[in-house]
């Protein structure tokens, strides 16, 4: 009976993240966004979000949470009492994640497809699409402009479909994707 306890122990510590073993230090963002909380819980106010590859300063670890800022009041978060900024620890890295679609909110590209409808929903697919397909010489930044990005299709009401005009606003030159997994159509 005490083996039993023991296994059920083991198994309960082994189920918190690996990022409960973080150090103060420096570290580097994974996900691809990251909502920054008031506090250590998932219903604490988000009040902003850090991008992959961001670096960021732990200054403690508990429970599944990182604190990247010492506390401060929170009365200028409209918050009572102290509070601090707080990530997941299972999207921080010590390590800088590899991923060179990423691109900075001050890019070209990401500038001309920021009016995009669901902007904020499908922005990755929408920056990495993006980029194929100027890479591939298909599009380029003023397509981009002069479409104000990505308009999402009326003709697929069921599905997460945008389209845009590359060389020209003919039929030939409008480009489908699927939002979801970022596949043309």
């Amino acid at each position: 009976m005490v083996r039993a306890y023991i296994v059920v122990i083991l198994l309960i510590l082994s189920l918190h993240t690996a990022g409960d073993n973080l150090k103060p230090g420096s570290y580097y963002v994974s996900a691809d966004r990251l909502s920054v909380r008031l506090g250590p819980d998932l219903n604490a106010k988000i009040t902003n979000t850090l991008d992959k590859q961001q670096k960021v300063q732990v200054f403690e670890a508990s429970n599944g949470w990182a604190r990247i800022s010492k506390y401060y009041d929170g009365s200028s978060e409209n918050q009572k009492g102290k509070v601090a900024r707080w990530v997941s620890s299972q999207y921080v890295s010590v390590n800088m994640p590899n991923d060179d679609s990423v691109l900075t909110a001050e890019s070209p590209l990401e500038k001309s497809i920021k009016d995009s409808d669901d902007y904020v929903k499908h922005r990755n697919i929408f920056l990495k699409v993006s980029k194929r397909l100027v890479n591939s010489g298909r599009c380029n930044v003023e397509d981009y402009k002069t479409n104000s990005g990505w308009t999402r299709s009326s003709n697929h009401k069921n599905k997460a479909v945008y389209f845009t005009y590359c060389g020209g606003f003919l039929k030939r030159n409008r480009i489908y994707i699927d939002a979801k997994n970022g596949s043309l159509l």
